[in-house]
């Protein structure tokens, strides 16, 4: 019977040893709130003060420290969601979460927002690049000081890379794919085309309020051609923003309001997410003065008010994606007014966890990706000899 006890008690011992460890792992893994951090990369000292609810007040005496800070600051309270971020962006997922996610990776990788994201970037002006990578070196300057990371870092596990300008602009593209979603909305006028003139067509889905309908020709005669095959395709609609689910913002006049001053309202309707999609910020230095919400991974305020004005946001529904049925010519090119054209190939390796590296070759036409050959819901009822761009 003594014996039982002992073992008893060397279990709870050791339950309580894991639980004292595993909290006080915990509390270490909490940012830095009190004190002072050395840093390099900055021109001058920078004042970081938080509210009682957290956001962080960042004074500074430059918009490039204050934009470093900023990073700082996303990176001590947010660093986890950053990392698995710019793992969605760039279809790196099955790195540290396996095989369960090699079709979103497949699909992201040959939707390509990252790479266009690097297009862009050797396309900005000189200002904003310096502040993308300010930002990016206060998040780096974070990792510089060899904290005690989040524990989902050490649970997969998973040693966080360097920060770049790149993994900043990837985001926001993925924030863009996110609130546009219209390729839902293109396989439904392809289907409606399959049984009504287009005048009907325009009936059902009007132009924006305000606006002339656009001039089509009659889409049922383009897409008879294809026979059921547009029919079952156009029945393929892809998850996504519902077109009744849009944010909103709206304004009242100083002549209303009981302070004479005009008031701004902003509902920006997003999946609510742990942690939040958002990040309430005050940056401060000469020549700007703002406070509101940001995306971690992303500098700037997104959403607020400075000294002087309000800004706000609203997603509308706008058509700023396109879909391409694109007639093959062979294997390796498709049909195009000028005759056949060879598709644009990439080829990357997909690794993935506990598990061999996966090839990928990606098709690219002058529309752009092929998602056909990754996504097999619209892949399989296209008419032979055709892809989905």
């Amino acid at each position: 019977m003594k014996r039982v006890a002992r073992v008893v008690v060397v279990f709870l011992a050791l339950g309580a040893a894991l639980a004292g460890g595993g909290y006080l792992y915990l509390l270490r893994s909490l940012p830095l709130t009190e004190g002072e951090i050395t840093v390099s990369g900055i021109e001058a000292p920078v004042e970081i003060l938080r509210d009682g609810y957290g956001i962080p007040h960042i004074f500074a005496r430059s918009i490039s420290d204050a934009t470093f800070a900023l990073g700082f600051t996303h990176a001590q309270d947010r660093l986890w969601q950053m990392e698995i971020n710019r793992r969605i962006g760039s279809g790196r997922l099955s790195e540290v979460l396996g095989e369960a996610t090699i079709g979103h990776d497949r699909f992201f990788r040959t939707l390509g927002p990252r790479r266009a994201a690097q297009a862009n970037l050797d396309r900005l002006d000189e200002r904003t690049r310096r502040l993308l990578g300010a930002y990016a070196a206060g998040v780096n300057a974070f990792l510089a000081t060899d904290p005690v990371l989040p524990p989902e870092f050490w649970i997969l596990p998973v040693t966080p890379e360097p920060w770049s300008p790149v993994d900043s602009l990837t985001w926001t593209k993925m924030m863009a794919w996110d609130l546009g979603g219209n390729w839902r909305s293109e396989l439904l006028r392809m289907g409606l085309a399959t049984r009504l003139p287009t005048a009907r067509i325009q009936e059902l889905l009007p132009p924006y309020p305000g606006d002339e309908p656009v001039p089509l020709p009659d889409l049922r005669a383009l897409y008879q051609g294809l026979g059921q095959d547009a029919a079952r395709l156009a029945q393929v609609i892809p998850g996504g923003r519902s077109e009744g689910g849009g944010s909103n913002n709206w304004a009242v006049a100083g002549s209303r309001s009981a302070s004479g001053k005009p008031l701004l309202a902003n509902d920006p309707h997003l999946g609510l997410t742990a942690p939040a999609v958002w990040y309430f910020a005050h940056l401060q230095a000469p020549g700007l003065d703002a406070i509101g919400a940001t995306l971690p991974g992303v500098p700037g305020i997104v959403l607020g008010r400075n000294d002087r004005i309000a800004w706000a946001f609203t997603a509308t529904g706008p058509d700023v994606q396109d879909l391409y049925i694109e007639r093959l010519d062979g294997p390796e090119s498709y049909v195009t007014p000028d005759g056949p054209r060879r598709f644009r190939t990439i080829e990357e390796d997909i690794k993935v966890k506990d598990a061999p590296d996966q090839r990928l070759r990606i098709r690219i036409t002058r529309h752009g990706p092929v998602i056909s050959d990754v996504l097999r819901a619209v892949g399989d009822p296209l008419p032979s000899g055709h892809v989905l761009a």
